[in-house]
Parts: C-alpha cells; structure tokens; sequence
C-alpha cells in the first residue's frame, strides 16, 4: 500500500460498501482477498461452504472443517491460527449475540501484519452485523406468521386472510390440515427451523409459527404426501413427536385445531410418532396400546401396505387412512386426495388385493384404523 491510512480507510470504505449494497458474503470476501492476496473461504456455523474466493480456495476445505470442532472446546470464541507448509492460515468465528454462527477463514504463503489483520477483523463484523440484521428480519417475518396461524386457529379465516396480504405471509386455499409439532424445549429451535426450511413445505402455501419454545403449529394445504412431509420432520429432529387433524375447510380449523391440541396431550410420548387427531378418546385408548406386542401386530399387518408404498410415488398408507376416515366414501375420500374416484377405486384394489382382506367388513376396518395409528412407519 503506497498511502497506507489512505489505502486503509478506502478498503474499509469498500468493505462497509459492499455489506450495505446487500453484495452479501461473497462481495466481502472478495474485497478481503482483493486487499491482502491469499484466499478465502466463509463457512455456516454447521461448517458448510458459503463463499470460496478463489473458487480454487476449496481444496483447504476439509482442513478448516476438521479444525472447527475445538471453537467448542473454548470459553471464549477467539481467532485460531494454522501451521501448515507454504500457508499461514487463521479461522475466525463469526458470533452473532454469543452464538458462532459462521467462521471466516483465510490463507496465503506469508502472515497477515496488523493493519491486514484489522481489515480481516472489519470484514468479520461486518458478516456478524449482517447475520444480525438477517436475524431480526426473520424475528419479523415469524411474528407475521404467528399473529396469521393465531387468526386461523381462531376461526377469523377472513381476517386471517387479509391481515396475510399484508404481512405477506402466504395462506393455503380450499381443504387444510393443521398440525402440531413438538419437541423436549433445548431442541426447540432445530424443530422450527427444520419446518421451516423444509423444501415440501416451501413450495406450497404453508403457515408455519412457534407458539411457545417447542411446540410449532402448522396450517397447510390437503395434498397427497402431505402427512408423510410432517412424519419427515419429525424423523429430522430429536425426540420429536405430534399431531395432525383431516382435511378440514377454513371455518373448521378451531374444531379441528382442538382435536389436534387434545391429541397431542393424551397420545403416549412415542419420538417421531404423528398421530391422526379425529377423536380425543381414541388418543386415550392407543396409550394403552404401545406395548411392543401390539405394534408388532400393527407392523405385521401394514407390512402389505409398506410394500406397495416402497419405490411408489403413490402414498398408499395415506390413500387408505383417508378412506377409512370418510367410512369408505369413494366421492369424499377422491376429493381429499385430490384425485378421480376411479384412480381411488383403482387404489383401494390394489390395497385389498395385497392385504387379502375385504374392506367393506367393519371388523377388518377397524382393525386397519388401529394399525395405521400404531404403527409408526404409517
């Protein structure tokens, strides 16, 4: 640098520049290195790759991800230094309000001298202040979507309907389902999070909102997959557990909602189980029922069905829990799958082809019913 407090000051300048342009993680990394040399890699706080600059930085991936692990093991979250052959190379955390959310590492063949250092340094908060700034922009939106979920599960579906247009949260339209996820509290923000970066539940229209460290409520539109979608969820997280109602229309959604809260309570506490809220009793009943004895008996008798659903685009297991809450009714089942009631016709025969049972005999219905609320692969 010819003018060096000139030069200083202007790569600041374009530092603060390019995080305020919104030119994000990659415009300041490429300042960094434009400035010092070397290289540069930005990672999450999970380690994965946000920013490569070069693109050829990538090969000294794998060292700084094996190296993370001991920012856990320190009291206080400080740069950490790297002795290999040919580069000096340092990792910084990025901490957001005492969490480290993201590292910012850097490289080249000789060691950064102070004022270096400090430029490294402005580029590290300024990625902190960005995640910050992201942060409350998220607190924002979810707020949004409670005050939204909050309406609908109240009933006030037209108020819900317009207060969404303008919190530009998204509302589903026609038959729904509303759910309640739920987690022990330390892993309340793994279950929100997962729900919402599900990308099943991105491509539809879908409220999503914590209503208390963990327990999330979920509104989303009756599509085929849709349960299996919130079953994936629950799969992803740590002791997560929860319930789900039928198809409903809007106006119904505090009835069902209610079902779904009684559900919730009274099923046994069986991780990564979602049980089909339709009646609270029933609930009680099945906490009588989780011996392994009798979900041997359930998996034994779904085994058919599991086999038809494996390597199918087709959700058997749902088509049939659907039939059987609708009490056979091929128009009101077909119309909640969203299908011709012949293709729902066409299913049913494959389903009592493979279990070589007769559905229109209430004994085998009931059975099913139970079956499909014990076994929790269905």
């Amino acid at each position: 640098m010819t003018d060096l407090p000139d030069s200083v000051a202007r790569v600041h300048r374009e530092l603060v520049r390019a995080a305020i342009a919104a030119q994000g993680t990659r415009g300041i990394a490429e300042r960094v290195v434009g400035t010092v040399g070397g290289w540069v890699l930005v990672l999450d706080g999970a380690g994965a790759l946000l920013a490569s600059i070069p693109d050829g930085a990538r090969t000294h991936l794998a060292l700084i991800q094996s190296e993370l692990p001991r920012f856990a093991t320190q009291s206080r979250a400080t740069t950490m230094s790297l002795s290999i052959p040919g580069e000096s190379v340092s990792i910084r955390p990025i901490g957001v309000q005492g969490r480290i959310r993201g590292f910012f590492a850097t490289g080249r063949a000789t060691p950064l001298n102070p004022i270096e250092r400090s430029l490294v340094d402005t580029a590290t908060y300024l990625l902190a202040e960005d995640l910050h700034h992201n942060d409350e922009l998220r607190r924002a939106a979810r707020n949004n979507s409670l005050a939204v979920l909050r309406l609908l599960l109240d009933g006030h579906a037209e108020m819900a309907r317009s207060t969404s247009q303008i919190l530009r949260v998204p509302v589903p339209v026609g038959p729904v389902r509303a759910a309640l996820l739920g987690v022990p509290r330390r892993h309340a923000r793994e279950l929100l999070e997962t729900a919402e970066e599900d990308q099943a539940l991105r491509r539809i229209e879908t409220v999503i909102a914590e209503l208390r460290p963990g327990r999330v409520g979920i509104v989303l539109p009756t599509a085929e997959g849709d349960v299996r979608t919130l079953e994936a969820i629950l799969r992803r997280v740590p002791h997560g557990r929860g319930a789900v109602s039928e198809p409903v229309g809007a106006q119904e959604l505090p009835t069902a909602w209610s079902r779904v809260t009684g559900v919730f309570e009274a099923a046994p506490d069986q991780p990564g189980k979602l049980y089909m809220a339709r009646d609270v009793s029933e609930a009680g009943l099945l906490r009588h029922l989780t011996g392994p004895d009798a979900r041997a008996w359930a998996e034994a008798t779904l085994a058919p069905i599991t086999a038809l659903d494996e390597g199918s685009k087709v959700d058997f297991a749902q088509t049939l829990r659907t039939f059987l809450a609708h009490n056979g009714q091929a128009d009101a089942s077909a119309n909640m799958l969203g299908i011709h009631r012949h293709t729902l016709r066409y299913r049913m025969t494959r389903i009592a082809d493979a279990l070589a049972r007769d559905l229109d005999d209430p004994t085998v219905r009931a059975e099913l019913w139970f079956a499909l609320q014990l076994h929790p692969g269905q």
